[in-house]
């Protein structure tokens, strides 16, 4: 669904790079993200794992195999704090196998919830916001039919990879336009001891999604586009109120929650706008913090592609002085941040 405003590295850095960093023991992805805090973490490349906040290395030592586990997951740690259930391995053959549209893949993601963590895009979309990244996820019928228990083997073989902390995060698209094929997908996650994270506006879905998918999932990315009704609605095209109730319904079902906010010059800025975001968060039981996104045009080669005018053609990604600015309200307030670097 974000794709396009998770932090700017990995769109910046090769996939083929991200993995030749891994494989060689350099903390690659963990070490060129920063928690945008008042506790800021300064990265650096080292080798050694090292307790936040101790005196780092520039020195490279030749790590063992156990020494570059903990220090990739050390890594990850600093960008989600919060702590999810941990599962023990499990019996799989009860559950359903269920067919999808999945358009792609990722088998490694340091951006998309807890730890490292395997990223499934699924097709369909009922929203048309402006600064879109992925229109080719509208299409319900659109990417790869795929079945539950095909995507479980998928995940499968990277399980190692992806512990102590990390998991599955299913994003889009819309994630809960298909809710029986993320379900299962979930479930058979939590059978191989893995935790869950569901990308989600929480819009153009029923009620009854979220009763087939909530009850299988660990952590919410909550994209909240706007917190003014009439600005959200030009945005996005539907109306606030149901990412609204989605929030009730986190806090009903005490799920964990990040809000993702994407921070577009002229259009999710105005002072009174991000005032208004503050208040509505700190009221959120379960909210944990703010994933701040500042908009770059990086998806806009897809509409191209697709034959669709750009909407946002001409608006310039905001400078990093006003991300500050930003950042700062927050942490003014006590919120945590995380942004791109």
């Amino acid at each position: 669904m974000l794709s396009s405003f998770r932090p700017w590295l990995l769109h910046i850095m090769p996939r083929a790079s991200v993995h030749a960093s891994y494989a060689a023991g350099l903390p690659a992805v963990g070490n060129a993200l920063r928690r945008c805090s008042s506790r800021t973490i300064t990265p650096a490349i080292h080798a050694r794992p090292l307790a936040w906040g101790a005196t780092l290395s520039r020195s490279y030592v030749v790590p063992s195999h156990e020494e570059v586990l903990q220090n990739q997951h050390l890594n990850m740690e600093a960008r989600y704090a919060v702590e999810l259930p941990r599962y023990e391995p499990g019996d799989n053959s009860h559950i359903e196998e269920v067919f999808g549209n999945v358009h792609s893949t990722e088998s490694f993601s340091a951006v998309d919830g807890p730890g490292v963590r395997f990223l499934v895009f699924v097709q369909g979309c009922a929203m048309r916001c402006l600064f879109c990244s992925n229109p080719d996820t509208w299409n319900m019928k659109g990417g790869t039919r795929t079945s539950s228990k095909e995507l479980a083997d998928q995940i499968r073989k990277v399980r190692n990879y992806l512990r102590p902390r990390g998991g599955v995060t299913i994003s889009g698209g819309e994630a809960m336009l298909q809710p029986r094929f993320v379900s299962a997908v979930f479930q058979e996650v939590h059978a191989m001891g893995l935790n869950t994270t569901i990308d989600t506006t929480g819009q153009g879905t029923k009620h009854g999604n979220w009763d087939v998918v909530l009850p299988h999932t660990d952590l919410v990315l909550f994209c909240i586009k706007h917190m003014d009704p009439l600005k959200y609605e030009s945005l996005t095209g539907l109306k606030q109120k149901g990412a609204l109730r989605f929030a009730d319904e986190l806090a009903e079902r005490k799920i964990p929650f990040y809000l993702r906010y994407v921070y577009i010059p002229g259009y999710t800025d105005a002072p009174k706008d991000i005032d208004r975001l503050v208040e509505w968060s700190k009221k959120q039981p379960t909210f944990q913090g703010i994933e701040l996104l500042p908009y770059h045009v990086l998806g806009k080669n897809k509409w191209e592609v697709m034959h669709i005018p750009y909407p946002l053609d001409g608006v310039q990604t905001p400078p990093h002085e006003t991300v500050s600015k930003v950042i700062k309200l927050f942490n003014d307030n006590e919120i945590p941040v995380i942004c791109a670097n």
